[in-house]
């Protein structure tokens, strides 16, 4: 440290000091234990842009928009004219141990070269050290392996704990990381919750497999994050130079894409790169550019498929389909653009866009006399996580001045089974506003009675993979039965989907369901045909 110890009187420096300061490459402040600004170095003036009279004298914090305390060692980032910095404050104690003055410290993100949460190569030196890597093993004849490491379910802890806890785990999964990955590696956090690590001096591929499957057992251990046990999991890519790429562009994406292949197989796994594979990633690539404009562009659009009681052979509601056609690619099916939109957090503005569509369409309805009719919202993991999920429905309530009794959210079980706890308590607070609950494709998941008799749901829907085959397969016909007897005994609706033949219909009937959905009764109908064909529906009455 050039400034060991300032006087008590919180005096500047010496010329001395001040003049070994003035030469220093990094950006240097120093302030008083109160955060008073007293010295600034040419270097600082020069990356902030600001002038020496504006800065001596101001208030730390407030000049940088911080809040950071003087007395204490602290890091963190700061951006100043569009680049980051790395800040570090230093307390400079006098012989009584107090604190009088502390040295602040500025240098180059990039520069810097260390991601300051976790202390790993930052995505600009990972860059750095790979280009090396690469002209070395180009020029030896060395294979060595890129591995993209991604935690999986990080988002939902920190959506449910808060980001301070994020962090820690974040911190810890590091730690765990660098313990399974030997001194002449390098691992690196690219940013978020995924990580890089380079395997040098590989003699096959079996090496970086075996690398992989160690990590994956680690993060089998829980992690505990201040007294609380988190379970996560880590889905790793593969790629390996020369057979899967030769520059660092390629090895990267490459990795990537395999990472992602090993997520939507499940998680908690690893997948080798398959050059012939990443072929499509240009396809979704496009299709997520375009499902960026689509909402501004007015691309979307909400079909409803109606609801049918089956006693009374009445219309109870509608379940609202969202749709995309696209001017150049035509009608893009939800299984191709829905999991692109959960990826990449898009669900989140579409979801809030049908919510409202969804809603302003049962205005319609009781325009022309259809006052009870209630809409079906699927709702996704993430809208369902939201902190401000539950204020966003009663806005748009408000909004659109419908009845609360008139909306019904869609949920799966994989979203209440995550988190029982936290789903119990949304749940209830959207059955006090009046909203109706119902738990969507029940049987497919982690179908358990024990938090089906917790939950304030009021509707079971039977997915149609029973339905598909219930006049043909005995196990369907049980299932079915068994469902909607247990429902029943819990007070539950019970709705039957895709039924699509009059055989279905009979099976389903005698099953004692509901309700029932699907092309048998009803394909979706676009927005305009619903009104004819209620009106049309009511006079066969």
């Amino acid at each position: 440290m050039v400034v060991e110890k300032l006087e008590e009187r919180n005096e500047a420096p010496s010329n001395l000091y001040k003049e070994a300061l003035q030469h220093l490459n990094d950006g240097v402040l120093i302030i008083s234990s109160n955060g008073e600004i007293r010295f600034a170095n040419t270097t600082f003036l020069k990356m902030s842009g600001f002038l020496k009279k504006r800065v001596v004298g101001k208030n730390f914090n407030k000049l940088l928009n911080l809040c950071a305390k003087p007395t204490e060692n602290w890091q963190g980032v700061v951006d100043i004219n569009g680049e980051t910095f790395v800040v570090l404050i230093n307390p400079i104690k006098n012989n009584f141990g107090k604190v009088t003055n502390a040295i602040v410290t500025f240098s180059s993100f990039h520069k810097n070269g260390l991601d300051p949460l976790t202390k790993l190569p930052n995505r600009y030196l990972l860059q750095k050290k790979l280009k090396e890597i690469l002209h070395i093993s180009k020029k030896n004849d060395k294979r060595f392996a890129v591995l993209y490491i991604d935690l999986d379910r990080f988002k939902f802890v920190n959506d449910t704990l808060g980001h301070s806890y994020g962090d820690l785990l974040l911190q810890q999964a590091s730690q765990r990381l660098k313990k399974q990955i030997a001194n002449e590696h390098i691992l690196a956090r690219m940013g978020g919750d995924e990580f890089v690590c380079i395997l040098q001096d590989l003699q096959n591929e079996t090496e970086a497999e075996h690398i992989a499957q160690m990590i994956i057992s680690d993060f089998s251990k829980p992690f505990v994050l201040c007294e609380i046990e988190i379970h996560i999991s880590a889905s790793i890519g593969i790629s390996l130079f020369p057979f899967d790429g030769d520059d660092e562009e390629v090895l990267l994406t490459n990795a990537d894409s395999a990472m992602y292949r090993a997520k939507k197989k499940g998680r908690n796994q690893y997948e080798k790169a398959k050059v012939e594979v990443n072929a499509g990633a240009f396809e979704r690539l496009s299709i997520e550019n375009y499902l960026r404009k689509a909402l501004e562009n007015d691309e979307f659009s909400l079909h409803f498929q109606p609801q049918l009681d089956i006693k009374s052979e009445k219309i109870i509601g509608f379940e609202a389909l969202l749709r995309w056609y696209h001017p150049d690619l035509g009608n893009i099916p939800p299984s191709d653009f829905i999991p692109i939109a959960e990826d990449t957090g898009l669900i989140l503005p579409i979801g809030d866009w049908v919510l409202r569509q969804a809603c302003l369409q049962v205005k319609e309805w009781e325009k022309v006399g259809f006052h009870s009719l209630r809409v079906a919202v699927n709702l996704s993991a993430q809208q369902f996580l939201q902190r401000n999920m539950v204020e966003k429905i009663k806005e748009v309530i408000k909004e659109t001045s419908i009845r609360p009794q008139n909306l019904e959210l869609e949920i799966t079980e994989r979203v209440v089974i995550h988190d029982i706890d936290s789903a119990l308590s949304v749940l209830k607070q959207l059955k006090d506003i009046g909203v109706h609950i119902s738990i969507d494709d029940f049987g497919t998941g982690y179908s358990s009675l024990n938090y089906l008799k917790r939950l304030p749901i009021h509707t079971l829907k039977i997915d149609r993979s029973f339905i598909f085959d219930i006049d043909t397969n005995p196990s369907s016909k049980a299932l079915t039965s068994a469902i909607t007897s247990m429902a029943h005994d819990l007070n539950l609706n019970v709705i039957a989907e895709g039924v699509e033949t009059y055989d279905q219909l009979s099976y389903v009937k005698k099953s004692a369901c509901d309700a029932i959905q699907g092309f048998y009764f009803s394909k979706p109908l676009q927005a305009n045909a619903v009104i004819e064909f209620l009106l049309n529906n009511k006079k066969k009455k």
